[in-house]
């Protein structure tokens, strides 16, 4: 056996678990339509938070900023409570009435769309 052949064998022994783990793990996110939806509603939030810290630390250091209409378009892909709590958890845009305004507007409007889907049952519980 050489040397590259052992490799192989012990790479596999140990990538071969893994790859078992994560393909039940997606399995399971994706087998049902709640699950899957907060996946994607932990994971986008997740990335607003993200961008509203890095977006900050970018305007005191003076470095080029985020645009606004990036930050709002990851509000509403899902993404608004997280850029809620970054607005006052990290104190920034609290000033700008297109957050200030415009995140929770954009909250009650994605809280109602839910309410109607649930209602509807377009998202089976």
């Amino acid at each position: 056996m050489t040397d590259n052949e052992m490799i192989d064998k012990a790479v596999s022994a140990v990538f071969a678990p893994i790859l078992v783990f994560l393909k039940m793990v997606v399995g399971f996110i994706f087998s049902n339509g709640i699950i899957t939806f907060l996946f994607y509603f932990i994971f986008i939030n997740f990335i607003a938070i993200i961008l509203m810290k890095r977006d900050k630390t970018y305007a005191e250091n003076e470095q080029r900023r985020i645009k606004e209409s990036t930050l709002m378009l990851v509000a509403l892909v899902g993404g608004s409570l997280g850029m809620y709590y970054a607005m006052f958890k990290y104190k920034h845009k609290t000033l700008h009435t297109k957050f200030v305004v415009g995140v929770p507007a954009i909250i009650c409007f994605q809280s109602a769309f839910i309410s109607c889907m649930l209602v509807t049952k377009i998202i089976a519980v």
